[in-house]
């Protein structure tokens, strides 16, 4: 805990005109969600300015405008374009100075990364790599212009331990001295905006890698602030609690009455817009995704803890809320609140949210940190996220809160109990929608995981005890993950079926369908909706428990939609894991029984397959060869694997955190094993691997004779199962294009002419594939409704 600093501190001394960095050396760093937000447009738009090099004529038109400025103004140009350099060059002067050795660090390796990153842009655009020594001295290529993108990198990188006048500053003269390097030539309009994406991108990593000042004031500076605001306090020192972007400091005043000085700097700011914008994204009613500055936030809390203390609410007292001359804003409160312990009157709690409701007024942040005992009586602290306008289910979102806390506090039956006496059955009853860990705040959410609390189960005793039906949960989120990737997989399903069938020749395919015999390829489209019924029959044996045939057949068919942006292998072990857990498995359990329907389907291939070699005469030569790169691919994940192993063996902690992780989870997995004991499920595993990939060779054979051609079972089969091998093997999305060359290659070699097997593969591939995940779109989204994924 830091000294205690008195009162009396002279103000006027901390200007900030007498400091040049905004926080005192020692401070932790921290790393800022803003500089994510930079760091993924910029490499978006470096990407697309190097893909749209050479410049194009609109850009050309605009180099050759620039040039027509009047020549008297060249000297002035200029001296602003060497004013970067020589402002990047004052920054790193001034941390040396200062003793400000990290700062020092990170500009200079500011100044290598921009340089690097900056020739591999030239690489990329103009095919050829530059000197670097000249490029990095103002020569060489003009796209990017290598010397801006360092120095705006050491200007852009050094800014956030500034004060606010200089950062100010800094960005001003970073934005003319680029327009200015334009204007004098030193690099074409796209090589300058290169070269300032480059430096946003370095920026952004160094400072996310090493972290920057948290931007807290010293207590001095808060003393000082308070000074201005003529707040006389004694003895500040850091408060226990911190909230991440607001500082909090404890002092008394001239009564020795306790205070709490909320000091919103510029982090308050960044982190408290980003979190706005992310609720805003993910969440409904969420409020406005623009947020105030760091001054309206304080206003806006002091306003809020007065209207709710003006009500009867017990909350602490707003004794001012203002700006300093070091930018930052201060609110201040008085009073003392304590913890709300499990001796204290869990009634009391409720009818200080009511009494919130009856002000209009939401919390929004109820936990066990918020609410609080002020002055003896039960009320709320932190209105920093608050609502004076909110809508009922804000409302309903602060009462699940306020249970759930009190479930913390006092154990679930009693907050069950009072939950009840204050609401009335009725109320709790329309409270069990918003019991849900998506409508709680990230603070509850991890009070909630340290109790041990399943927000889940809690709703299930709360429905049970009132004698009613789980409802269905209110959509909190505007948008989910699982929502966000099914969009995803989507968007790659039609991709990929676009682009398969971009690469059709239709009029020779339309040649040889017109003399198919439409009989034998009608069977084979109904044959091939049959395998996904025998492996629904295989996911039951891999099972340790009896599950209902109907879910299990519907979450084949939703694996035949993810594995068309999956490779097959992983979409299948993907969606029956989750599956396995919404049916009351462990997760240990669940991952070994998908694993295991996964590993006897491929073991089922191979059994074939080196069967069909030994006891038939089917011998195909499959050359196959990889799609281009995957030869890469596998050797970095052999790469990996290795560098995984050494990890096991020469790292004690990497390898007690696995042992012990595979020590819980053995019990689960052993029970999965042991569940094929049963002749009955080993069976079932079996049969449905083997039958299911009978009927694809059956499709395949079928559409074969409808196109003329007759080809016996072994040969069928033993393409098929080559193919499905090789295709779980690779990672391509589904097999695309390894599936198609490879059955177009086994049935040529079979006997089919080229043009025959292209139009069998494809027509198979379609049946089998392709049409499936229309389907299998409509059972994953039944499968969500029935709460099985």
């Amino acid at each position: 805990m830091l000294p205690a600093v008195n009162r009396g501190v002279d103000a006027p001394s901390l200007k900030p005109s007498a400091r040049l960095f905004a926080a005192p050396a020692d401070q932790p760093r921290a790393r800022r969600a803003t500089d994510l937000v930079l760091l993924i447009p910029a490499l978006l738009g470096l990407a697309l300015v190097v893909i749209a090099y050479p410049p194009s004529s609109t850009e050309l038109a605009l180099e050759r405008m620039l040039a027509t400025l009047p020549n008297w103004l060249d000297s002035v140009w200029q001296f602003l374009e060497d004013l970067l350099w020589l402002w990047a060059a004052v920054l790193v002067l001034a941390a040396l100075a200062r003793r400000r050795f990290v700062v020092v660090a990170q500009a200079l390796a500011a100044v290598v990364l921009a340089a690097l990153v900056a020739v591999t842009a030239t690489r990329l655009a103009v095919g050829t790599w530059p000197d670097l020594l000249t490029a990095a001295t103002g020569g060489g290529p003009r796209f990017p212009t290598v010397w801006v993108a360092e120095a705006t990198a050491v200007c852009l990188t050094v800014s956030p331990h500034l004060i606010h006048p200089l950062r100010v500053f800094s960005r001003r003269l970073v934005a003319v001295s680029t327009v200015a390097a334009a204007v004098v030539a030193a690099g074409t309009p796209a090589g300058i905006l290169a070269a300032v994406l480059v430096a946003v991108v370095v920026a952004a990593s160094i400072r996310l890698a090493w972290g920057t000042s948290i931007g807290r004031p010293g207590l001095t500076e808060v003393a000082a602030g308070l000074a201005e605001l003529g707040v006389d306090a004694d003895a500040l020192q850091d408060a226990e609690r911190q909230v991440v972007g607001v500082f909090h400091v404890r002092a008394s005043d001239r009564d020795g009455r306790p205070l709490l000085i909320k000091v919103y700097g510029r982090d308050a700011h960044d982190t408290q817009l980003v979190t706005r914008l992310w609720r805003y994204a993910w969440y409904r009613g969420a409020g406005t995704a623009a947020g105030p500055g760091r001054l309206q936030a304080a206003e806006h809390e002091a306003f809020v803890t007065l209207l709710a203390a003006n009500g009867g609410v017990a909350t602490q007292a707003v004794v001012t809320a203002g700006a300093t001359l070091g930018d930052d804003a201060l609110l201040v409160l008085r009073g003392e609140a304590r913890a709300f312990g499990v001796d204290n009157d869990l009634a009391a709690a409720w009818d200080a949210l009511g009494r919130l409701g009856d002000l209009r007024i939401a919390h929004r942040a109820i936990d066990p940190a918020t609410l609080a005992l002020v002055d003896g009586r039960a009320g709320f602290v932190d209105f920093g996220a608050a609502t004076v306008a909110p809508d009922a289910h804000q409302l309903a979102a602060d009462r699940a809160q306020l249970l759930l806390t009190t479930a913390i506090v006092a154990g679930e039956d009693a907050a069950l109990a009072a939950a009840r006496t204050a609401l009335g059955d009725d109320g709790l009853a329309t409270l069990l929608p918003y019991l849900q860990t998506a409508a709680v705040t990230t603070a509850l959410r991890r009070a909630l995981k340290i109790a041990a609390i399943d927000v889940d189960e809690l709703r299930t005793r709360a429905a049970a005890l009132l004698e009613v039906e789980p409802p269905e949960l209110f959509k909190v989120r505007r948008l989910s993950v699982w929502s966000v990737a099914q969009l995803v997989l989507l968007a790659l399903a039609s991709y990929t079926i676009i682009t398969a069938a971009g690469s059709v020749d239709w009029d020779e395919l339309g040649t040889i369908l017109r003399d198919a015999t439409w009989g034998f390829l009608a069977g084979a489209l109904i044959t091939a909706q049959l395998p996904r019924a025998c492996q629904a029959l295989a996911t039951l044996g891999a099972v340790p428990m009896p599950l209902r045939y109907g879910p299990i057949y519907a979450m084949q068919l939703a694996s035949g939609y993810m594995n068309v942006a999956l490779p097959s292998s992983l979409a299948r072990m993907a969606v029956s894991v989750r599956f396995f857990q919404r049916q009351g498995l462990s997760v240990p359990t669940a991952v070994a029984s998908g694993a295991i329907d996964t590993i006897a389907n491929a073991l089922v291939q191979a059994l074939l397959l080196v069967l069909l070699l030994i006891f038939s005469e089917a011998s195909l030569e499959l050359d196959l060869p990889l799609p281009e790169g995957s030869a890469r691919t596998l050797a970095w994940i052999l790469i990996g694997l290795l560098a995984l192993t050494a990890a096991l063996a020469f790292v004690p902690r990497v390898r007690r955190v696995i042992a012990d992780r595979a020590r819980e989870a053995w019990p689960d997995v052993r029970a999965a094993l042991a569940g094929l004991r049963s002749s009955h499920r080993l069976a079932l595993l079996g049969f449905g691997n083997v039958a299911a990939e009978l009927l694809f060779a059956i499709t395949l054979g079928l559409i074969a004779r409808g196109l003329g051609y007759d080809l016996s079972l072994a040969d069928l089969l033993l393409i098929q199962v080559t193919v499905a091998l090789i295709s779980g093997i690779i990672p391509v999305p589904g097999g695309i294009g390894v599936a198609e060359l490879g059955l177009t290659v086994g049935l040529s070699a079979a006997g089919m002419s080229e043009e025959a097997a292209l139009a069998t593969a494809l027509l198979q591939r379609i049946a089998t594939f392709y049409l499936p995940p229309l389907w299998g779109f409509f059972a994953l989204r039944w499968l969500q409704r029935g709460r099985y994924l």
